[in-house]
């Protein structure tokens, strides 16, 4: 057999051997079945705390990672997003004893319509997310992606 200077290429490293002593060849199995969800335009009157929430109890178990996307579509104000994870089965409501956050709060600006900002995350049961908004009068709307795969 010939060896490659990466590890990738050396034919030794495609065989393994099985329980009986003999010669197999290491096979490697993956399945993708993306899913992806997305709130509805959520008026936002929260101003603290947990604050209003976008996406309610999302369960992404089996998912290798998450991307969401938080959108701030009104130019009269700014808005603190939180993305918040939890491994129990029923954890009851976004924010509460059963979710951990997820990273530092987000602060997405309202400069110009339809500024947003995006986070990752790894392997979880469930995500959720909510926000609060810290300046501009009035009610103001937010809306939020998920993509998971």
């Amino acid at each position: 057999m010939a060896l490659r200077d990466s590890r990738g290429g050396r034919e030794y490293d495609k065989f393994v051997a099985d329980g009986s002593g003999d010669t197999a060849m290491r096979m490697s199995v993956t399945s993708s079945v993306t899913s992806s969800a997305s709130a509805a335009t959520v008026t936002v009157a929260a101003t603290s705390g947990t604050g209003t929430v976008i996406l309610d109890d999302t369960d992404v178990a089996g998912k290798e990672r998450m991307g969401i996307q938080m959108f701030n579509v009104t130019a009269s104000g700014d808005y603190t997003f939180k993305v918040w994870g939890t491994l129990v089965t029923t954890p009851g409501s976004v924010g509460g004893a059963n979710w951990t956050q997820i990273g530092d709060d987000i602060a997405v600006a309202a400069a110009t319509p339809n500024a947003y900002k995006a986070i990752a995350t790894t392997p979880i049961k469930s995500i959720g997310v909510s926000c609060y908004k810290t300046g501009g009068a009035g009610t103001q709307t937010a809306t939020v992606y998920l993509m998971a795969d």
